[in-house]
């Protein structure tokens, strides 16, 4: 292998654009110093005298690597930088668009692919996926990436495990390696008596892999959703890395970062930081609450084996008739005040509207007056509107939950309802309504989901109970699925949650609209949970190759507003590029889009400077072609510092002429 390949007057230089950790990045070296600084950086780190001759790689947003014979190529991954020449075959191992996208310039010039036989319905027909998925995105428990390729690409050699591809003499052995994709392969080539193996993103230079939420995933023994499998194909992870490492491979190239030249140290890292993972995240599962302790042990042994589980104790509960002035169905609660008013938190099912009515009948209560919601999720909010409507009541929500309730279709995220509710009446953090007997307290709590909100109800009298929503159960954090948006950083997320709890005073209740019972934790059970989050944040610093772990968690750190929109042809519309910026220090991040052709947008590429822990946001106007019809993809690339990311981000345009 040679970053800088012999110069052949028959084929092209191939380049290497590998990113360097470090000083080199710091934009005050001068430029003439990084093409010497890459050498050497390479030389000492790279041991490119282990490498085959006749492997050749560019690093660049993917590592692309060429193996030539007899003057004929084939190449792994794809030609991302365009300069590989006429390659004959190319070498897919997961369906991903963002790393996909190398191999579309190959095939277009007439290059065979080959790809995972398991992932074709989202390679060679990436326009069905998307006309699926525009009418069932809302409701989505799958958790599946939506990283697809926006126009088809043909294979004509679906790779299976066990199957050898013979080109021109070369065996190209395949390894079925779920992991990173529920489809992934991995190829292994003996090359001058160097066993390379290509995994894919399956494992990242320093024992680590890409992100955590790609791993989300249903599990079968357990009849789980993939909504509720926290990273849950890391067992599949597992698997995968000891069958590579079974087959014993000299090098690993991986899809992006890094060649790896000690594959079974930095396999071994990885398994060792997978299960320092799960033993931290078993401690608090909050569905041991809900499925019980065997189910626990269940899923737990799929990744830890037979490594015990110390979980924490159930927390104190309030085994009692509620209060006699609220009634629970569903996830929703009725406050009922001795006015006979009513303030209703949550409503998500008809069955919810039908037993409001049968205690309205009954005198009950006389008039909803206001409802509350927690959060997004359909199951609290599916029938808001509705009710709403009925009782020509207000609708109170947290400001962070404002526009995702009033305009759902700008999002992507878990289990979304897809009834817009409007208006929402936002309230700021710790704003206080008088409501008759009743005192509540808006405050900000993203325990499940970065929208989420709390109320503090305290009842003349002293009666308080503090309606949580789905954050927490009594075993611990609802954290099981990564695409909610949990953040690690201080005073975010659960931890931000937990900062309000321990500030509760005197004697309180927490409600979670799932649970009848009420309950709250004593300080060593709060003591765990943060201890709990803090060792995560830890690890996950350790797996994920990114300055901080919570690029490799939050999926949305960067996206597309609005995700999915209507337009006109010929009509511009508004689309933002958002960023929230993870980084201790001021950013600036580049985004540029990718229009469907005959498409425009203004401008073609723009710079956002986004404060630390800060989000930001800017416009890009496209423009439909006059002859645009149907659902059309606009991608988006995201670089910044040494992070390349191309077609990173989506929204969906229908266009209507």
């Amino acid at each position: 292998m040679r970053y800088l390949p012999r110069r052949d007057a028959d084929r092209p230089r191939i380049r290497s654009r590998r990113t360097i950790s470090g000083p080199i990045n710091d934009r005050r070296w001068p430029v003439a110093l990084v093409p010497a600084l890459l050498l050497i950086s390479l030389g000492c780190s790279g041991r490119l005298s282990d490498l085959p001759g006749s492997l050749d790689v560019v690093q660049g947003p993917i590592n692309g690597a060429v193996i030539e014979r007899d003057e004929h190529r084939i190449a792994f991954y794809g030609d991302p930088e365009g300069s590989f020449g006429d390659i004959e075959k190319v070498f897919l191992t997961h369906h991903r668009r963002d790393v996909a996208w190398a191999a579309l310039g190959p095939a277009r010039r007439s290059a065979r692919v080959a790809a995972p036989a398991a992932e074709l319905p989202v390679i060679a027909n990436a326009g069905g996926f998307w006309d699926e998925f525009q009418a069932v995105r809302f409701h989505d428990y799958a958790q599946q990436s939506t990283k697809i390729l926006t126009e088809n690409l043909n294979v004509q050699e679906p790779a299976t495990g066990g199957r050898t591809i013979d080109w021109r003499g070369l065996e190209i052995e395949v390894m079925d390696t779920p992991g990173f994709t529920r489809g992934s392969v991995s190829y292994l080539v003996d090359l001058e008596g160097t066993r390379v193996a290509f995994t894919g993103d399956l494992i990242y230079e320093g024992g680590r892999v890409l992100d955590l939420y790609s791993l989300q995933d249903s599990i079968e023994e357990t009849e789980t959703r993939g909504y509720h499998g926290y990273a849950a194909r890391a067992a599949d992870l597992i698997r995968s890395l000891r069958r590579v490492r079974e087959a014993a491979p000299d090098i690993i190239v991986p899809a992006r970062g890094p060649i790896i030249f000690e594959p079974l140290g930095d396999i071994q890292l990885l398994l060792d930081r997978i299960q320092r993972l799960f033993l931290a995240y078993f401690r608090t599962d909050a569905l041991r609450w809900y499925w019980g302790e065997e189910n626990l042990r269940k899923r737990a042994r799929r990744i830890l084996g037979d490594s015990p589980v110390e979980w924490m104790p159930m927390a104190v509960k309030l085994r009692q008739t509620p209060p006699r002035w609220w009634h629970k169905f569903g996830t929703s609660r009725l406050l009922v005040s001795d006015t006979k008013a009513a303030f209703l938190i949550d409503c998500g099912s008809e069955e919810v509207m039908r037993q409001v009515r049968r205690l309205k009948r009954r005198r009950v209560f006389n008039r909803i007056e206001g409802i509350f919601v927690t959060h997004f999720h359909d199951d609290h909010t599916d029938f808001v509107q509705a009710m709403a409507d009925e009782e020509d009541a207000p609708v109170y929500a947290g400001k962070e939950l404002q526009d995702i309730l009033q305009n759902p279709d700008a999002y992507h995220m878990p289990a979304m309802t897809h009834r817009p509710i409007r208006p929402v009446h936002a309230l700021a953090e710790g704003q206080v309504l008088r409501w008759h007997e009743f005192e509540f307290r808006y405050t900000y709590f993203p325990g499940q989901a970065i929208y989420h909100g709390g109320l503090d109800v305290l009842r003349d009298g002293g009666e308080r109970y503090f309606f949580i929503g789905d954050s927490f159960s009594p075993s611990g954090l609802d954290d099981y699925c990564l695409l909610n948006r949990h953040l690690l950083h201080p005073a975010t997320g659960h931890f931000r949650c937990l900062d309000r709890i321990e500030a509760m005073q005197g004697d309180y209740w927490l409600v979670n609209q799932h649970i009848d019972e009420v309950f709250r934790y004593d300080g060593e059970q709060l003591a765990t949970m943060r201890a709990v989050l803090e060792e995560k944040r830890s690890v996950i610093a350790e797996m994920v190759p990114w300055e901080d772990p919570n690029f490799g968690v939050d999926e949305q750190w960067s996206r597309f507003y609005p995700y999915g929109l209507q337009a006109e042809n010929g009509r511009e519309f508004d689309l933002y590029a958002v960023v929230l910026n993870h980084l201790p220090e001021a950013e600036t991040f580049r985004i540029r889009p990718h229009v469907p052709r005959g498409w425009q947008c203004v401008p073609a590429y723009a710079e956002l400077h986004v404060e630390a822990l800060q989000e930001g946001r800017i416009r890009f106007g496209v423009t439909p072609g006059p002859d645009a019809s149907g659902l059309s993809v606009v991608t988006g690339d995201v670089s910044f510092r040494s992070h390349d990311l191309r077609h990173w981000i989506e929204s969906m345009v229908a266009v209507r002429r």
